[in-house]
């Protein structure tokens, strides 16, 4: 079947993807307070608690690894379709649970698809979308997940309304499995990764593909935004195949990657620590220790998702043109001051109680109905401010600020801390609830606002650096746009650099700033660690020599950007 090169109509195929990664979200969420399925369950305590709900990110961390084991054997859209499998068979699993080990056991798999899903749509977009909209594809898939959270929150809402027994968690489960069979149809029109196809020696098929990306971006977008070149198959394979050159995960420890790896292990621990996993899985714990009963504590819940999902609609529009960082600290330092608030307010305006509320073991603190509006107040500002802000922005500063020769394993490492970190909260959140209660969130708080510190003092920013083949173009500068040279050690690459005229400088109309290695704003963590590639690869030369008669005859390959008033 013929794939589509249409940025649109593989956003939205991607967004099933994102679909899907919101479901679990509340699948289980729901029923945790329910009667009839604590008494299915046998009243699990708040460990057990844990163990369900931290079976999913422990899902996405074995998904991480999964990953790093077979990215480099299956193609991208494989991996897309194995891992919807994954999804399949823990759906089948939860419908037939008899007890919380086969609950727990289906949540790890289908987390394991999500898992998979965190790197792959972030890789794939980075390979496939054009930078101009690289942001709003990200975006879309983003809304796609906010939207499945609260889409699996009504309808395993609806359905409690109709049927209080196990049917309604067994049916509800089971509904998971279509948004992924529709995917898995779906996915029979995505391109293959041309990087990918590149890194396996199959050049006639990535230039194919890239070709027609290029051609159709060129053809959408026309003179609006800046214009894909195209380039010979030589600097195709050139540049792309140093990514695949013995590069292995211990050599992100190095000295010279070290850096790049410490920037996008932190900005997910970020994610984490913001403690938007916290509220989402348990949200229904808040508004029981509010003191919201019935079908009040249900809407109450509800809101913090439909106010995700509507403000995930507009990071799309600005996300392209603003600064990673900017965006990334503009969230996470109200997201620390606004936790912390919420750790007071419950203090000063609640009480320890000496019977669990609601017979769960993880409620021991009470609200006043004083305080109850300031809590629910401040946990909705907090996802509205996640939602504009660090919902998607941390995911794109993660790809951008990790070297194209690191960037696939690179991503696999970061996005796995960021799981085994969701893991050990979302397991501990019970218990800790128990334990602290109020005091949880001042702990997610504080955290925050000292990672936010460190990004705002150490971290460069990225977006100005395009999805640059050579690691030493990449890190050493910021710059604007120019036509690839192909007689520059850096041709090939989708670089930004200064113009090709040496009065370049003077025409940009804009007055574009260039920043090197050794500029205030690049960190001094990460500057001495950039050196320039100056000598052409000993892939190079054999690829000059063995095809260059047979490229003369090629179309040639888009890898670069160019201003589309330089053509």
């Amino acid at each position: 079947m013929p794939a589509t090169y249409n940025a649109s109509r593989i956003s939205a195929i991607l967004s099933l993807c994102g679909f899907i990664m919101g479901m679990d979200v509340t699948s289980l969420a729901v029923f945790l307070d329910k009667p009839y399925f604590n008494d299915y369950f046998h009243y699990p305590g708040p460990l057990v608690q844990g163990a369900l709900s931290g079976a999913h990110p422990l899902g996405g961390l074995t998904g991480c690894l999964v990953y790093s084991l077979l990215c480099d054997k299956f193609g991208r859209v494989g991996l897309f379709r194995l891992g919807s499998l994954f999804w399949l068979m823990g759906s089948i699993i939860a419908v037939g649970s008899i007890n919380t080990a086969m609950v727990i056991a289906s949540r790890w798999i289908k987390g394991t698809n999500v898992g998979i899903l965190s790197i792959l749509l972030t890789a794939y977009c980075s390979e496939v979308i054009s930078p101009q909209r690289k942001g709003r594809t990200l975006g879309f898939v983003q809304f796609a997940c906010s939207f499945g959270i609260l889409s699996m929150f009504c309808m395993c809402i609806l359905l409690n309304h109709y049927w209080q027994e196990e049917l309604t968690f067994r049916l509800a489960w089971s509904l998971e499995t279509l948004p992924c069979l529709f995917f898995v149809f779906g996915s029979l029109w995505l391109p293959e990764s041309p990087t990918w196809l590149t890194t396996v020696g199959r050049y006639e098929q990535a230039q194919e593909v890239q070709n027609h990306l290029a051609v159709e971006h060129n053809r959408v977008c026309g003179e609006k935004t800046p214009q894909m070149e195209l380039l010979e198959k030589l600097d195709l394979a050139a540049t792309l195949d140093d990514a695949s050159d013995g590069f292995s995960y211990l050599d992100l420890f190095t000295l010279k990657y070290l850096p790049f790896t410490a920037m996008a292990a932190i900005l997910q621990l970020l994610v984490q620590f913001s403690g938007i996993s916290v509220l989402m899985y348990y949200a229904v714990y808040i508004c029981e220790m509010v003191g919201l009963q019935s079908t009040v504590r249900s809407t109450a819940a509800a809101i913090p998702y439909a106010i995700n999902v509507l403000l995930t609609l507009l990071p799309p529009l600005f996300l392209d043109r603003l600064r990673r960082k900017d965006i990334t600290l503009a969230g996470a330092y109200p997201l620390a001051l606004i936790m912390i608030s919420l750790s007071l307010t419950m203090l000063l305006q609640g009480h320890r109680v000496q019977e669990p509320l609601g017979g769960n073991a993880a409620l021991t603190w009470t609200v006043s109905s004083k305080g109850a509006p300031y809590v629910l107040s401040l946990c909705y500002l907090f996802v509205s401010v996640f939602s504009l802000t660090l919902g998607a922005a941390p995911w794109l500063y993660t790809c951008e600020i990790l070297p194209v020769r690191a960037r696939s394993k690179g991503l696999a490492v970061s996005m796995a801390v960021g799981w085994a970190t969701n893991c050990v909260l979302t397991l501990a959140a019970p218990w800790l609830f128990a334990r602290l209660q109020w005091a949880i969130f001042l702990l997610l708080g504080s955290v925050t606002l000292l990672i936010s510190a460190f990004i705002c003092a150490y971290f460069p920013d990225t977006v100005e650096i395009a999805a640059a083949t050579d690691d030493a173009a990449a890190a050493s500068r910021i710059t604007k746009p120019e036509r690839a040279n192909s007689e520059s050690p850096d041709h090939g690459s989708c670089t930004l650099s200064g113009s090709d005229d040496e009065n370049g400088a003077d025409k940009d109309p804009h007055n574009t700033p260039h920043y090197v290695n050794d500029s205030p704003s690049m960190s001094p963590v990460v500057g001495p660690t950039f050196k320039t590639a100056t000598t052409e690869t000993g892939l190079q030369k054999q690829l000059r020599h063995q095809h260059l008669q047979h490229l003369q005859l090629q179309k040639p390959i888009e890898l670069s950007i160019v201003d589309g008033a330089s053509l």
